[in-house]
């Protein structure tokens, strides 16, 4: 399969929401999966019981994902903190870890104080915490040979948070 960046894979998941509409669900989901891989595109869709698109995951080299709604990939370690009203879009393998990108109705502060309280609770030390713009926080945890560090932007309405989690370097 061909390296696809994050930007391409979100490129077909717009492209399989264009117009696939008519008949079964199972037959609409299969037609837009169709549609995806005529362009190489490894997609998965799921609609809900209104026939409306739940979930788009396109799959992407090494694991990597982009969609909506979609699980931690196997392997995430357990005492790293994802909240669950975080819409997690975009999850692809770090050295030695991972990195989550996720969007959120939560404000900043409520999503440090959720990282601060669940992270120090798994026997995580905050390393550092930045504000280097007034749109972007930064909270670095440190834990056995492991770093974690949430990066969250503020973009209104919604908030941004990407979490990358892996192996010392």
């Amino acid at each position: 399969m061909k390296n696809l960046s994050i930007a391409a894979l979100l490129g077909g998941a717009a492209l399989i929401l264009a117009g696939c509409g008519g008949g079964s669900e199972e037959a609409r989901e299969k037609k837009m999966e169709d549609q995806a891989a005529k362009y190489g595109i490894d997609a998965d869709v799921e609609l809900d019981d209104d026939g409306e698109v739940k979930s788009v995951e396109i799959k992407g080299v090494n694991g990597a994902k982009v969609g909506t709604g979609l699980d931690l990939p196997d392997g995430f370690p357990e005492d790293v903190s994802v909240s669950e009203g975080w819409n997690i879009a975009a999850v692809s393998p770090a050295p030695g870890g991972f990195s989550i990108n996720a969007m959120t109705d939560e404000d900043v502060d409520a999503i440090v104080a959720f990282a601060r309280e669940k992270m120090t609770a798994g026997g995580w030390t905050e390393t550092q915490f930045r504000q280097p713009v007034p749109q972007m926080t930064t909270i670095n945890f440190e834990k056995d040979a492991r770093l974690t560090a949430y990066t969250i932007m503020n973009s209104g309405a919604q908030n941004s948070v990407q979490l990358v989690t892996m192996k010392k370097p």
